[in-house]
C-alpha cells in the first residue's frame, strides 16, 4: 500500500506542475517522456546555451506577419510548429526564457497561444534559465535539439480568450488592466510605435513586472493574492480584460490571473492600446483610475 501511495504521489509530481514550477520541480521530472521543454529565446541565444534536451521555438512563427497588431497565425499554421516540436495530446510543456523582458514575455505568450487552441499542460520555468544555470549548470548544453518525431496534437481554437474594441466599449460591469509600466499608463511616456499618451478610460494600472521579483522570480501566492484580490477587488466572476502595447505584454498578466490564480474568465485585447489609439477612440491621460 505504501508503494502504491508512493508510486500515486510521484505520479502526481510528473504531471500536475503548476503555471510556474521551479528548477528543482522540473529536474525531478525529465526522465518523463512526456516532457518537452521549449527555449523562446532568439536561436542564437539557444545555441549559445540552453537546458539540456531543450527545443528551440521561435515565438514570431506564431504571429501572422501580415497583421499590423500581432495577432496569431492561423491555427493550420500554429498546429504545424506544435507538431513540429512534438506536441502531442498527453504531452507536458515546459516553457523558459533566458532572463530578458522581452524573453520573459516570449514565454507567457507562447503558454497563451498553446492555451488559445485548447493546450493547458503548459507551465513556465520560474526565474527562467538563470535560475536554472544556477542550481544545475551541468545541465545545460550547446547542442541543438529537436522533436524526435512530429506531435500529433490537433487545435482546438478557443475564441473567448480574446476580445475586441467593441467588447471593451460595450460591456459595463468590465474589469479593464492596463499591463504597460506606469510611465506609460498614466501619460508621461509613450509606448513604443504609439502615438497618444495615457490609457483606456477605467482602466488600472496592472504592469506586468510588479509580479515578479527581481530576479524574475514569481512573488509568492499571499503577495499576488494582495497585488489583484484586494488591489483590484478581482473575484471568481469577474469579467477581466487585459491590454498593453502588445499582446506579449498583456499575456503576463493574464497567465498570471488565468493559470496561476484561476481566472477563468481573464481575456485579452489581443490588438492592443495600439489599435484602440489607431481608431482614435477614448483615451484618459494623467489619471490614476
Amino acid at each position: 500500500m505504501k508503494l502504491f501511495t508512493t508510486l500515486i504521489l510521484s505520479a502526481v509530481h510528473l504531471f500536475a506542475f503548476d503555471a510556474f514550477v521551479s528548477p528543482a520541480e522540473l529536474k525531478s521530472s525529465l526522465d518523463d517522456k512526456n516532457l518537452i521543454i521549449i527555449d523562446v529565446a532568439s536561436k542564437d541565444i539557444y545555441k549559445k546555451s540552453h537546458i539540456t534536451g531543450a527545443i528551440h521555438l521561435d515565438t514570431a512563427s506564431l504571429i501572422d506577419k501580415h497583421s499590423a497588431y500581432q495577432q496569431m497565425n492561423t491555427p493550420e499554421v500554429i498546429q504545424k510548429h506544435l507538431r513540429n516540436a512534438g506536441i502531442n495530446t498527453n504531452s507536458k510543456v515546459l516553457i523558459y526564457a533566458h532572463n530578458t523582458p522581452q524573453g520573459l514575455l516570449k514565454s507567457s505568450y507562447f503558454a497563451f497561444v498553446l492555451i488559445a487552441h485548447g493546450f493547458e499542460n503548459v507551465s513556465i520555468l520560474d526565474g527562467g534559465y538563470m535560475a536554472w544555470v544556477f542550481e544545475y549548470p551541468l545541465l545545460s548544453s550547446t547542442t541543438t535539439h529537436s522533436a524526435e518525431a512530429e506531435g500529433n496534437f490537433s487545435v482546438a481554437t478557443n475564441n473567448t480568450l480574446s476580445v475586441d474594441a467593441n467588447y471593451i466599449q460595450t460591456q459595463q460591469t468590465l474589469t479593464l488592466l492596463d499591463a504597460r509600466a506606469p510611465k506609460e499608463y498614466y501619460g508621461i511616456k509613450k509606448s513604443l510605435g504609439i502615438d497618444v499618451l495615457g490609457h483606456i478610460p477605467m482602466a488600472q494600472c496592472a504592469y506586468y513586472a510588479y509580479s515578479f521579483l527581481q530576479d524574475s522570480t514569481l512573488r509568492n501566492l499571499n503577495e499576488l493574492n494582495q497585488i489583484y484580490l484586494k488591489g483590484f477587488a478581482l473575484s471568481a466572476d469577474t469579467d477581466i480584460v487585459v491590454y498593453a502595447d502588445t499582446i506579449f505584454a498583456s499575456s503576463m498578466t493574464w497567465y498570471i490571473l488565468y493559470k496561476k490564480m484561476g481566472f477563468k474568465q481573464a481575456k485579452i485585447y489581443e490588438k492592443s492600446f495600439k489599435e484602440w489609439s489607431d481608431l482614435k477612440l477614448p483615451i484618459n491621460r494623467f489619471m490614476w483610475e
